[in-house]
């Protein structure tokens, strides 16, 4: 039932994912000043809440809309969409890795449309570029690199222009910025790529229960779109079947990033994992599961939102 109104959705339901979205951003005002909860270091509260307001739109629209105008999944829905809204909201995200995330979609978008390419040059030359961009931001997301020699192989153009051409790119920002450096005389550091952290698990025993909801819920949710993905995968078309092979290294890229012990790291695995549980959602057989497990992980997102918001 839920499902349904989110497959070839109306504009009635974006406009309620929309104010989704708003809703759950300030609900953490119920027991917070506005602007503490939206402080920067140079950014005004109220322009704080506008850019996460719209980055997370866009975030989630864009995700969703990429996998479906690339073929990955074909059904048009929002169900990515809204997966992708209820695994952020337990997350307390800075702005910086907001910025980081979105633009990794742009890195992910230009690999999709290498597809088929007789000369994909341009497609991963702007791979580079993005991808040294953000890593300004957040360093450790260097660790995406590795996807396109999985993609270069994947769809079959491996070549040595392919690869130079997303190294050249990846340099270009890097030359600016010595350059910017070099004619106003200033000294400018070179982001420390790869740092390596103890990762500090968080201890149980102070988990409340509405931690542990959502925590079993999204397991178990991850759990059966994996299997429902390995299960099916061979049936999908060939582009579809390499796009997500791309998808779980992805995802695998994210979880090393994890392990790192980066700062938000987390909300890098939301991306790819939004993608597999929304496939899982939109494809599965067993229409009454997959409601219910839709509506235990909607249900168990509010419940965090607000349990920890009062």
């Amino acid at each position: 039932m839920f499902l349904k109104k989110l497959i070839n959705p109306k504009p009635t339901i974006i406009i309620f994912f929309i104010l989704s979205v708003i809703l759950f951003i300030l609900t953490p005002v119920l027991n917070n000043e506005f602007n503490s909860l939206f402080r920067h270091e140079w950014m005004s509260s109220y322009l704080v809440f506008i850019i996460t307001l719209l980055i997370s739109s866009f975030h989630a629209l864009g995700i969703n809309n990429l996998v479906y105008e690339k073929g990955i999944i074909k059904k048009n829905n929002l169900v990515i969409a809204f997966v992708y809204l209820c695994l952020i909201i337990p997350l307390n995200i800075s702005i910086e890795i907001y910025f980081a995330s979105f633009f990794s979609l742009f890195f992910l978008n230009f690999l999709f449309e290498s597809y088929q390419k007789e000369y994909p040059l341009k497609q991963f030359f702007n791979a580079g570029i993005i991808l040294s961009v953000i890593s300004f931001i957040s360093p450790n997301i260097i660790l995406l690199a590795p996807l396109v020699i999985i993609t270069v192989i994947n769809y079959e153009l491996f070549s040595i222009k392919t690869l130079l051409s997303f190294f050249i790119g990846f340099l270009i920002p890097f030359s600016f910025y010595f350059m910017f450096g070099y004619i106003f005389e200033k000294t400018l550091e070179i982001p420390e790529y790869l740092q390596f952290k103890i990762v500090t698990i968080p201890d149980y025993k102070n988990f409340g229960g509405e931690t542990y909801f959502i925590i079993t819920t999204v397991c178990l949710v991850s759990i059966l779109s994996f299997y429902e993905l390995f299960k099916w995968l061979y049936k999908k078309s060939i582009k579809s079947r390499k796009s997500f092979i791309i998808i779980l290294f992805y995802f695998l890229s994210t979880i090393l990033m994890l392990f790192l012990g980066e700062k938000n790291s987390m909300y890098y695995v939301i991306s790819p994992l939004s993608i597999i549980i929304g496939n899982y959602f939109t494809y599965t057989k067993n229409k009454k599961i997959a409601n219910i497990l839709f509506f235990l992980l909607v249900a168990a997102s509010i419940n965090y939102k607000l349990i920890v918001a009062i």
